[in-house]
């Protein structure tokens, strides 16, 4: 994970690790907050998507991402990411991975999926202590759950 301090705008990253030419909404505010997150967390991140209107980011085959991407029905996103998450660390365990390479597990939901239809699955991982960053964009729409 990228170490860097940031107090003010200016020592943000001026490179954007996220490509431009997504289906997302002109003037997106999650697309804003996905790009400095990314920027921030540097390459060696994997985002775990609910289902929602970020699932528009990459559409097969073409992604704007450099590192790695999974989707996920919309209510198990902090599920998948416990997936993920354990089987880096199984892979570091055994040696088939180095510690360089291990891998911030980042959850990208919409308001719906992380407090309507997936709240037991986040509280789940909450629980269990699971080591990653979640990302909520509360865009207030409810596009999928209403």
């Amino acid at each position: 994970m990228n170490e860097a301090h940031i107090e003010r705008m200016k020592d943000l990253p001026s490179t954007h690790l996220l490509g431009a030419g997504t289906a997302l909404c002109a003037g997106c505010g999650g697309l804003e907050m996905l790009k400095e997150a990314y920027d921030i967390l540097g390459e060696n991140t994997i985002f775990v998507n609910a289902a929602g209107c970020m699932t528009l980011m990459s559409i097969y085959p073409f992604t704007p991402f450099r590192g790695s991407w999974l989707y996920t029905s919309i209510a198990s996103a902090p599920a998948g990411a416990q997936g993920v998450r354990d089987a880096l660390d199984v892979l570091k365990q055994s040696g088939r991975m180095s510690e360089e390479e291990d891998l911030q597990v980042v959850v990208l939901t919409g308001d719906g999926a992380a407090s309507g239809i997936g709240l037991s699955s986040t509280s789940g991982a909450i629980d269990r202590d699971l080591d990653f960053i979640y990302l909520c964009y509360d865009n207030e729409g409810y596009g999928n759950t209403g």
